[in-house]
């Protein structure tokens, strides 16, 4: 009777054991994701053109055609095939403004001949009163939304000569989307440049005039405001005033920094000065 007793007993051990492996044979499963990030960039194009981005100065012209003086950011003749519908916020100081402009695909087709074409043959020879339509605009070619600064230096020797022309900033970018510390130093002066900050190149003193856009631009945009007009000769200069002068520069530059990251354009840049 206990050899029967043991041998259940074991038989019942062995089928225990047995369970218990079972439940040790688990139904499992893995799944994995992969996820692939891409490393953003920053990067722009400067482009130079005669096309003021709304065509202003047409009151200060005399006649159908281009003046030699007056009417300095004004191209004539030439339409404007910016729509009304994609017209942005325009503060337009108590001027009629019928909402027409210079499209992107205007900008870009004009900066690619602007060098070769109506720069070279109107910054030639330069004579009291002649202007030089010059219109910067940035177009953003990389991949994040970037904020923009342009940069305009104007020597320093020939400031009042160039700044009777009078070559100028357009108040339509101050009045809507940019800002300048330079210039606000400028008119707080009784507008001349005493406090606007000065640069070295290549032994040449520039006064430095700084235009930070506000908002960020999108990949693919281009700033939609040209911070400065042209650049012109004082109809008043006298051949003394010109005698030392055979070519100057006038130096366009831009920056860029990405918008991700900091509240505005003004943190941004603090940043961009302070590692460039």
């Amino acid at each position: 009777m206990k050899k029967k007793i043991l041998a259940l007993s074991m038989c019942i051990a062995l089928a225990a054991i047995a369970i218990v492996g079972a439940s040790l044979a688990y139904f499992t499963d893995t799944k994995s994701e992969k996820n692939t990030f891409t490393v953003g960039n920053v990067k722009i194009e400067l482009l130079e053109s005669q096309y003021h981005r709304v065509n202003a100065g047409k009151g200060n012209a005399t006649g159908e055609t281009e003046p030699l003086s007056g009417g300095y950011l004004w191209a004539a003749n030439v339409d404007m095939k910016g729509t009304a519908e994609n017209t942005p916020n325009y503060v337009t100081s108590g001027e009629d403004w019928d909402g027409l402009y210079f499209s992107d695909a205007q900008i870009e087709a004009d900066a690619k001949a602007y060098k070769d074409g109506y720069f070279a043959e109107h910054s030639q020879n330069m004579v009291p009163g002649a202007n030089v339509r010059k219109n910067p605009y940035v177009k953003n070619t990389g991949a994040n939304d970037a904020y923009i600064r342009v940069r305009v230096l104007v020597p320093v020797s020939l400031f009042d000569i160039i700044d009777g022309g009078p070559s100028y900033w357009t108040d339509s970018a101050l009045e809507n989307e940019v800002t300048s510390e330079a210039v606000k130093a400028y008119n707080a002066a009784g507008y001349k440049a005493t406090n606007v900050p000065q640069v070295e190149r290549d032994g040449i003193k520039y006064y430095q005039f700084d235009f930070t856009y506000t908002d960020p631009v999108k990949p693919g945009e281009v700033t939609f405001w040209n911070v400065w007009g042209n650049i012109a000769i004082d109809k008043d200069a006298t051949a003394e005033d010109l005698k030392k002068v055979d070519s100057f520069d006038v130096i366009f530059e831009a920056d860029a920094i990405q918008a991700d990251g900091f509240a505005d354009a003004t943190a941004a840049f603090a940043a961009f000065d302070t590692n460039k």
